[in-house]
């Protein structure tokens, strides 16, 4: 009986193992024909997609994108600086000669520098947008092409302008063709983690392109070498290094949505992935005035500003804003209308929460305009009114010689043109507009009456038939002889139906005043 059952029992494990054997072979099977999920075709096939049209932008951008060659002469210290030590021991190799003025003291010495940089064809006609700092001091400046293969040739160039404040300039070669050029994108709708190209020059390797995406938006960073903050700037992981500066940062469309500025270096350790580049936003601002010669003025308050931690806010009674520290008291606001510590919460509609927010607003409008600004005072809310003048050239980066001395705002400018009553025409003024003046008058010419041109914006119609110098006295017709009635018969031409106006205007050449009748075109 116990042997039966034993029997019985060993039957049916056997049984029991030969069906665990069939399942986990079924089993296994089944496994062997699933897709793996790191492989399907539609991933793949996305891959491809993306690779082809960083390849297609890639051939797109490249012609447009120049390499800058620059030589520059530069002021070196003087070489009486030289340690003794040094000078004791070039002593004893007698073909050694000190430069002139060196054993006395020594002079400053000046040195040829050479560099090179990056840039991207902004139209067909030539002409080429890359950063100032890249053509700073430069004596010489040449570009090469790439917009075809057989070429070689470096093009001289010429700076047709430059704006410190925003690091951006323009060249203009002449290539005796037309030239593949890159359109401006819009980099105020740029997102984070979008892909982005950066297109230059690094290291001298030209037509090199890295490949990243945007890292940040409206970043605001300080240039070492410069008083001045460079805000809104875009941030991207896309390689950017020496010799990038001025080329195109494009986004998938081939737009340029930004020109490539500057890296972060910490120790001087290269490229850590950290790169910014004006956006687009401002290149469209600041190339067209450069292009015709317009020149670049900002409005300017004359104070000092702070922004306010969280202490100063709750002291204040606000929730944002920036401090009123200080008034100039030969600037703008010097009027009494603003006091020291005022917040200033609002520059017109816009709200006003950092330094730099209050500094766009104000430098982005026209010298001359007059702003509200919304500020609280002894935690009272309350609206004041400021005239702007134009930013010194001290923050406006441009040599304190070449600052226009008035703001050109347009009630004072009316198609570009500055006048000045007679009465106020000194002998060295005089000499400034290049004609003789004496007793508030202009000699040579035989009339007290009409007023004098003291300036003239550069790209305007009228900078082609008037000059500084030149003495009107009619407009279309009417005699003018104060700088109110020229603005106020100015203003009554334009606002006619004629496309065109008429200025009878003295100008005196080799001591003999012709009275000449000139037509301006409505700007």
């Amino acid at each position: 009986m116990l042997d039966r059952e034993s029997t019985g029992h060993r039957h049916s494990h056997i049984v029991i193992i030969l069906l665990s054997i069939l399942v986990g072979m079924m089993a296994a099977t089944l496994s062997c024909k699933l897709p793996a999920r790191t492989a399907t075709p539609a991933m793949a096939q996305s891959a491809g997609e993306l690779e082809n049209e960083f390849t297609r932008v890639a051939e797109q951008v490249l012609p447009a994108v120049v390499r800058i060659n620059v030589e520059a002469t530069q002021e070196a210290p003087p070489q009486g600086e030289m340690p003794e030590r040094f000078k004791e021991f070039f002593r004893q190799f007698p073909w050694f000669d000190f430069p002139e003025g060196d054993e006395e003291g020594g002079t400053p010495q000046q040195f040829r520098r050479e560099g090179m940089g990056s840039g991207w064809i902004y139209s067909e006609d030539g002409y080429i947008v890359t950063n100032a700092h890249v053509v700073q001091d430069a004596t010489k400046v040449t570009v090469m092409l790439h917009d075809r293969a057989d070429d070689g040739r470096e093009y001289p160039a010429e700076v047709i302008g430059t704006d410190p404040r925003t690091d951006l300039a323009v060249l203009k070669v002449d290539a005796g063709r037309t030239l593949p050029f890159l359109a401006l994108g819009d980099s105020e709708n740029l997102r984070v983690a979008s892909w982005v190209m950066a297109v230059g020059a690094p290291f001298e390797l030209e037509q090199t392109v890295t490949v990243g995406v945007v890292s940040a938006v409206g970043r605001l960073i300080q240039s070492p070498d410069q008083p001045w903050r460079f805000g809104d700037i875009i941030q991207t992981d896309a390689s950017i290094n020496p010799g990038n500066s001025g080329g195109p940062l494009v986004n998938l469309r081939g737009e340029v949505v930004g020109i490539n500025h500057a890296y972060a270096a910490p120790m001087r350790t290269g490229n850590i992935g950290i790169g910014f580049a004006i956006p687009a936003e401002t290149a469209a601002r600041i190339i067209p005035k450069l292009i015709e010669g317009r020149p670049i003025a900002r409005g300017w308050l004359g104070v000092g500003i702070e922004d306010l931690t969280g202490n100063l806010k709750k002291f204040f009674g606000v929730e944002y804003g920036v401090r009123i520290a200080n008034i100039d008291e030969e600037g703008p606001a010097a009027d009494g209308q603003l006091q020291v510590d005022d917040i200033v919460i609002a520059v017109g509609d816009t709200p006003i929460t950092d330094t730099w927010e209050l500094q766009q607003a104000i430098a982005q409008q026209e010298p001359g305009a007059t702003v509200t600004l919304t500020v609280v005072r002894n935690k009272t809310e309350r609206t004041v009114e400021v005239t702007l003048g134009e930013m010194p050239a001290k923050y406006a980066g441009v040599p304190e010689e070449e600052a226009p001395t008035k703001a050109p705002a347009a009630e004072d400018w009316p198609m570009g043109v500055a006048v000045m009553p007679m009465s106020e025409l000194t002998p060295e003024l005089g000499a400034q507009l290049g004609i003789e003046a004496g007793q508030g008058r202009v000699v040579g010419v035989d009339t007290t009456e009409g007023v004098v041109v003291k300036g003239v914006e550069r790209g305007m119609a009228a900078s082609e038939k008037v000059a500084p110098g030149d003495l009107i006295v009619k407009v279309n017709g009417n005699d003018v002889t104060t700088v109110e009635q020229y603005r106020e018969q100015v203003r009554e031409a334009l606002a006619n139906g004629e496309d065109f106006v008429v200025l009878h205007l003295y100008r005196v050449v080799d001591g003999k005043a012709l009275l000449r009748a000139v037509d301006i075109e409505k700007p």
